[in-house]
């Protein structure tokens, strides 16, 4: 189809079908004015809005405080996985707790890295601060 008034004819056929099936409220706003309908161009890829982040889940403060307590990295890793998140709640959790995670992290490379920005440092933190062994 290479005619206009014949593409033009086909265009109004499909118009006609969408809004044949918007709901009452929806239709209302397109003949009132408060909506529109927009042509997209599905053969270019559209940048997309980064989504925002997915609620971790769980309590973030309390995460924290759980992890402060924790004596060692193994009884942290245990913690972590025994709340069951998913990659996007490890992520939410991780930007709750001001911890900057790489965006094509996997679950293990997350966890790693709250682990160590927790409980990690605080030991790392003591180890260094750790007065030398007395030489006899």
């Amino acid at each position: 189809m290479t005619d206009p008034a014949d593409l033009a004819h086909a265009v109004l056929l499909r118009v006609a079908e969408f809004v044949r099936a918007l709901p009452p409220d929806q239709l209302a706003a397109l003949a009132d004015g408060t909506a529109k309908l927009a042509v997209v161009d599905r053969t270019r890829r559209a940048a997309r809005p980064a989504a925002a982040p997915a609620p971790a889940g769980v309590d973030a403060d309390r995460v924290r405080t759980d992890l402060a307590a924790i004596g060692d990295r193994t009884a942290g890793a245990r913690y972590l996985a025994d709340l069951k998140l998913t990659v996007a709640k490890l992520r939410a959790l991780a930007k709750e707790l001001g911890i900057a995670v790489p965006s094509k992290a996997k679950k293990a490379d997350i966890e790693h890295d709250i682990l160590q920005w927790t409980v990690g440092r605080r030991l790392d933190s003591a180890a260094i601060s750790r007065p030398p062994a007395a030489r006899n």
